[in-house]
């Protein structure tokens, strides 16, 4: 170990002796405070018991239960920094009563966080026992040291494993109470199928939401016993087959060089007949989707797709969503119209359509007008349309295309239309935007089919003359973002 490693796991140590002093030093405060009658003058000092255990359940459900970070449009958990003190820790910490009344608020102690790179059993067993028979919301996930930044990903995979499968153990003889269970892993490809396999046949009759996150090569099925309450289910690189009846929504994406075959999506998806929300990565499966059979998914009302990181493969031309009326794309127009003319399939019930890509820079999108038109007739009872950091060109450019022809009118039902650019979409584009939703405002007015609701950031408004932005007002209700 060298001169650096040692240091930073004697830092280590010390912060953490830090810490239990500090902790010491509160409670030491706490007396000495109670002891001079500081605290009665305080206004939650005669609070009824009922009304400081309700308080305490309203501050636990709007405290951070990760330490987060923003990172550009979306937070992703912060893997370094020091968690906060739990919520609950620090209402119980700041007088004898309030540790009294915390610790017989049982709903105070179900939302059970566990790093399973560190031992916290003891702890662990009080927050089962201080949860009484309350339903609990638990996580384990690998958080590295900040020790272990340089170190190999893969030294310490065996003791994690270890100690994963110890915390489940201890878990297990309460499973009936769980609800929410959540499984995150690090940066490493962690095999998750070892650790889970004690969970293959067990019956979680309250449990409402899954989440695995890791690695694993195998199909395992997990809860086969039951969970009649499922309904939730988030799968990132791992085959675990849950019990299919109750889920109502889905969240599945690869992770590295995780795939799935079409048998498996298949055998995964198939049997899940209530499903409503599918959340998908179109690279998923590995195949491609030629001479595969539909998969036929009448249940679905809403799908998000990410085309983003697909590879060249997309699932699309294998579902048969006759139900959809939400459709979210994350990519760009381009992508977005190449991936579904390349095997087209109608949504005759979709009507809300989002094209989301959060980058800072516009791709500038060129897709041909009759490949565009294609894209749009795919889905005729479109009433709603958002570009969210997508370049909608193509799409204006077509729907233009489309009024000068003799053929049907393309999105007749159409009557909102939103568009938020690139953080740092150049000022052509914004103009472009801009003559672009005029244009299309005027002429479905002059057709008889008016926009009702035109939603744009400021950035777009401000490119057009008072006159225009005034025009603009008494044909739509304009809302500036």
């Amino acid at each position: 170990m060298t001169t650096r490693e040692s240091l930073l796991i004697r830092e280590a140590e010390l912060l953490a002796q830090l810490q239990a002093l500090g902790s010491s030093l509160a409670d030491v405060r706490v007396h000495i405070a109670e002891m001079e009658g500081i605290n009665r003058n305080a206004i939650t000092y005669n609070l009824p018991v009922e009304t400081l255990s309700t308080i305490f359940e309203i501050g636990l459900s709007d405290s951070p239960f990760l330490a987060t970070k923003s990172k550009r449009h979306f937070y992703m958990e912060d893997r370094w920094s020091p968690l906060p003190t739990p919520f609950e820790i620090v209402v119980s910490s700041v007088s004898r009563r309030w540790r009294n009344v915390a610790l017989q608020t049982p709903r105070l102690w179900t939302r059970i966080y566990i790093n399973v790179a560190q031992s916290a059993h003891e702890l662990l067993d009080l927050y089962l026992c201080r949860s009484k028979i309350c339903l609990l919301d638990i996580t384990l996930s690998r958080r590295k040291l900040r020790w272990e930044r340089n170190c190999d990903p893969f030294v310490n995979d065996a003791k994690v494993l270890i100690e994963c499968k110890r915390y489940l153990e201890q878990l297990v003889p309460y499973v009936r109470r769980w609800r929410e269970l959540s499984i995150r892993r690090d940066d490493c490809g962690l095999q998750l199928s070892d650790a889970l396999a004690g969970l293959a046949n067990m019956n979680a009759p309250a449990l409402e939401t899954l989440m695995l996150e890791g690695y694993s090569g195998s199909f395992t099925k997990v809860f086969s016993g039951g969970a009649a309450r499922l309904s939730s289910v988030e799968l990132i690189g791992v085959l675990f087959s849950p019990p299919p009846e109750a889920v109502k929504h889905l969240k599945l994406y690869p992770s590295g060089s995780f795939q799935l075959s079409h048998a498996q999506f298949r055998r995964l998806i198939q049997p899940m007949h209530s499903l409503v929300n599918l959340h998908l990565q179109s690279g998923v499966v590995v195949e491609s989707p030629t001479g595969h059979p539909l998969i036929d998914l009448p249940s679905v009302i809403s799908l998000e797709i990410d085309l983003l990181r697909s590879h060249g493969k997309c699932v699309l031309p294998v579902l048969d969503l006759p139900s959809v009326e939400t459709l979210t794309i994350h990519a760009g127009v381009d992508n977005a119209i190449e991936s579904f003319t390349y095997i087209p399939r109608l949504y005759l019930n979709l009507r809300f359509l989002k094209i989301i890509r959060l980058s800072e820079y516009s791709e500038g999108a060129k897709s041909p007008v009759d490949t565009a038109q294609e894209f749009i007739s795919l889905f005729p009872s479109v009433r709603d349309v958002t570009f969210h950091g997508a370049d909608p060109t193509p799409i204006f450019l077509a729907l233009d295309a489309n009024r000068q022809s003799t053929d049907e009118l393309l999105w007749p039902q159409l009557s909102s239309v939103t568009v938020i650019p690139a953080i740092r979409a150049r000022v052509t584009c914004k103009k472009q935007i801009w003559a672009n939703i005029v244009k299309l405002v005027g002429e479905r007015a002059q057709l008889g089919h008016p926009i009702s609701s035109v939603k744009l950031s400021l950035e777009v408004v401000v490119r057009g003359t008072q006159r225009q932005q005034q025009r603009m007002r008494e044909q739509v209700t304009l809302i500036e973002c």
